[in-house]
């Protein structure tokens, strides 16, 4: 028997998140925005907008003076499920089914006022959306210079650290609310996830980036750490820990900025589906000094991370040392890279994400895996997006996994090969297969008899969830082997049992809200009357 890793399953219901307090965006009703009209507000402000084809339009500002062109540029052209990735379509011709996609450069003039205050306005769907700058000032040398937006409060990596900034290929996120006009579950949900929460002093964790030197001995590298809300140093479980590494051209704001993971995550721990968990991300070009596939050497990256990276994290935070407790995922290359991470160092992590990115991996590597491993249980989910192409390699992965005892899940998301990508394949991959904290669930009393007598009888039952820290111990209950439809039980456990009951006995369920896979339950015998 293998000992197995705690995962969820999918199937979760979702709500509307409340539409307040968006982070650098900024969010008015139009009236308001038109009362406001003379108040220059820079950066993104997202206005409801019932002209709009989505229900808001985003208003982008940015102050420069100086410069003679500005251009808005992002992921913001859409892609249509139903004619794939030939056709591109402009934010206004969004209807549902069209999703903003990366992989061809929106780009847009925008408007320049006699203060220096650049602008343009556009229609965009729900959640994190990807965009940028493109400015040129004579001022300072900037031709077609591509900047993240000033106004945003996104934490950064110091200076020109990171490699994005070196290659001019930085990003920026506008968070955009759910309006019931997109009639769109996927919409829906990612706004539930993507937007920042609304309670920024208790519900919001904390993103830094720490200085570090590489395996190869080079310093003035960072990691981005996210610390979950409420994160206590002294806590005598340690946190849970998922590291991410990024695509090609990407780096250590990846995960943190277009996909949103921070926002994801307090979303997930807010509403008690994970345990509150720690994220670190790093930067894999430092083999050499090219911006290409030259500084992303995959066996160093894999030997950083094990050799140097989590010796660092593991004495300086308060995070599990056990690879129960630990999860590596990555997008694109970041994803080719984990192949070479559970080949090279399979008892380090018990859950990987490969996020339109495959490993690659020979029979050979996959036996020895297996027998590395041994009794414990592997995690492996593969996805990517709808309009990346098919799912057969990722299938063929899974199979190979599950050939050799292992749990393996593969899905795909209305997206191209983009952090929006990412950041959907992650929500799937955190909310509904990593630890779940729910360790069991009983239901007590655990045995009663019931004496019918020809009327409506009642119980209640109390339902004992044992969680770790921060997890939900939300409850729904079921009453089976009932021949009445008139026999039910409540919400709260209260059992109803109808007079015209015919059962010898009944079963009372309750299952974990957080982690379906959880349930305890009672027996209940009935006496009719007369006896």
């Amino acid at each position: 028997m293998r000992r197995t890793v705690t995962r969820r399953r999918l199937g979760r219901a979702v709500s509307l998140l409340a539409l307040a307090s968006l982070g650098a965006s900024t969010i008015a009703s139009a009236p308001a925005a038109a009362a406001n009209r003379h108040t220059i507000e820079e950066g993104p402000t997202v206005t409801a907008d019932r002209r709009s084809p989505t229900g808001y339009t985003v208003r982008f500002v940015y102050r420069n003076p100086h410069a003679t062109q500005v251009r808005l540029a992002g992921d913001l052209t859409l892609l249509d499920v139903n004619t794939g990735s030939g056709t591109r379509y402009q934010p206004e011709e969004w209807k549902p089914g069209r999703y903003h996609a990366g992989g061809t450069e929106f780009l847009r003039d925008m408007t320049k006022d006699a203060k220096g205050y650049w602008s343009v306005s556009l229609p965009l769907h729900a959640g994190g959306i990807s965009y940028w700058y493109r400015v040129w000032d004579p001022t300072q040398g900037w031709v077609n210079k591509r900047i993240w937006d000033p106004a945003s409060t996104k934490p950064r990596p110091p200076g020109d650290a990171s490699f994005r900034v070196r290659n001019n290929d930085v990003l920026d996120a506008v968070y955009v609310p759910y309006a019931e006009k997109q009639n769109d579950p996927v919409l829906k949900r990612r706004a539930e996830y993507e937007l920042p929460v609304a309670d920024r002093s208790t519900k919001r964790g904390t993103v830094q980036y720490i200085p570090y030197t590489t395996i190869l001995g080079d310093s003035g590298h960072y990691l981005g750490v996210y610390l979950p809300p409420g994160y206590d140093a002294r806590r005598a479980q340690p946190y849970k820990v998922a590291y991410l590494a990024h695509g090609i051209f990407g780096d250590e704001t990846d995960f943190m900025v277009p996909a949103n993971v921070p926002n994801v995550l307090d979303n997930m721990t807010a509403k008690g589906e994970i345990e509150p968990t720690v994220v670190v991300t790093m930067g894999n070009h430092f083999t050499g000094t090219s911006l290409g596939f030259g500084s992303y050497n995959q066996t160093n990256a894999a030997n950083n991370l094990v050799q140097t990276i989590l010796p660092l994290i593991e004495k300086k935070y308060n995070v599990s040392t056990k690879r129960e407790g630990r999860a590596y995922a990555g997008f694109s290359y970041g994803g080719m890279t984990g192949g070479v991470v559970i080949k090279n160092y399979p008892t380090t992590f018990a859950f990987y994400g490969h996020f339109s990115g495959n490993p690659s991996l020979t029979t050979q590597d996959y036996d020895s895996i297996a027998s590395a491993v041994g009794d414990d249980d592997l995690f492996v989910f593969l996805g990517n997006g709808v309009f990346e192409g098919n799912l057969t390699a990722q299938d063929a992965i899974a199979d190979n996994f599950r050939a050799h005892g292992f749990t393996a899940k593969t899905t795909q998301v209305p997206g191209a090969h983009d952090g929006m990508t990412a950041s959907q394949l992650f929500t799937i991959f955190a909310r509904d297969y990593l630890w779940t904290g729910v360790d069991s669930v009983s239901v007590t009393p655990a045995l009663t008899h019931l004496s019918t007598r020809g009327r409506n009888t009642v119980k209640q039952f109390t339902a004992r969830v044992h969680t770790n820290e921060g997890v939900s111990a939300a409850v729904t209950w079921a009453v089976k082997g009932a021949t009445s439809a008139r026999t039910t039980v409540s919400a709260t456990g209260r059992l109803s049992v109808a007079a015209d009951e015919r059962a010898s006995s009944l079963t009372v369920v309750a299952t974990s809200v957080v982690d379906p896979t959880k349930t305890g339950s009672a027996r209940v015998i009935l006496t009719p009357p007369g006896r």
